[in-house]
């Protein structure tokens, strides 16, 4: 698969993978399924494109294989502006990888 070189503030390499899955998010407090692309990825996260209204701060579960349903949970941390060359897209940040990072960086006070 190709990848992309790390520009300066990228932590790791984004790996291209054009691969569906699914998006769940919770409407009114009900879990709904949208199909989505997966753009690429990188250790920390995954870039996706598709057809849903989402929210910097919103947690979100990525189903990437449907033969194992574990759902990665996410955090919505930068959403394609309407008109911009990434409209229609999301950038999502692992939870997991969230809490690893926190745990890493020192408080300030």
């Amino acid at each position: 698969m190709p990848s992309f070189p790390i520009p300066n503030g990228r932590r790791s390499k984004r790996v291209v993978s054009k691969r569906r899955a699914s998006l769940v998010v919770s409407l009114d407090r009900k879990p709904q399924r949208f199909p989505c692309l997966v753009l690429d990825s990188s250790k920390e996260g995954f870039r996706l494109r598709g057809s849903f209204a989402l929210r910097r701060g919103q947690v979100v579960e990525l189903i990437l294989d449907e033969d194992m349903p574990n759902p990665e949970r996410c955090s919505v941390v930068w959403v394609g502006k309407a008109g911009s060359k990434q409209e229609g897209e999301v950038g999502l940040e692992t939870i997991s990888q969230m809490e690893n990072s926190a745990q890493k960086r020192p408080f300030s006070d």
